[in-house]
């Protein structure tokens, strides 16, 4: 009786200390951040906009909308973004579009006249 005890006694440390000794599970690789949209340097404010939960912020320019975009999408191919789309809203009052980089989604309108503008974006 004492044999068969001390042999399920050893039993069991053995697979305690085989589970005691394998490697713990690895964790996933944290995500990649998303790249910093590029803004113009003139534009101001960036602030969160009501009812975007934190993901639509709004910048002010103080130049004309037909000028910012044209600037922006010269910055796009510089920097190696990939524009996805690029349409007016149906009032024409709206340039809209959706660029890429890394994997990383943003979509971006600008709005505005001849003296000034404002760009929306919606972060991924």
């Amino acid at each position: 009786m004492k044999k068969i005890l001390l042999a399920l006694s050893l039993a069991l440390f053995s697979v305690g200390s085989a589970a005691a000794e394998s490697p713990a599970p690895s964790k996933p690789a944290p995500a990649k951040p998303a790249p910093r949209f590029p803004v113009p340097k003139d534009a101001t404010g960036g602030e969160s906009q009501p009812g975007g939960g934190g993901k639509i912020l709004m910048y002010k320019i103080p130049r004309g909308r037909d000028a910012v975009i044209a600037e922006m999408k010269e910055t796009f191919k510089k920097e190696g973004w990939k524009v996805i789309k690029d349409d007016a809203s149906p009032s024409g009052r709206a340039a809209r579009m959706e660029v890429e980089k890394d994997g990383a989604s943003y979509k971006v309108s600008f709005v505005g006249d001849a003296t000034q503008s404002a760009l929306i974006l919606t972060l991924p």
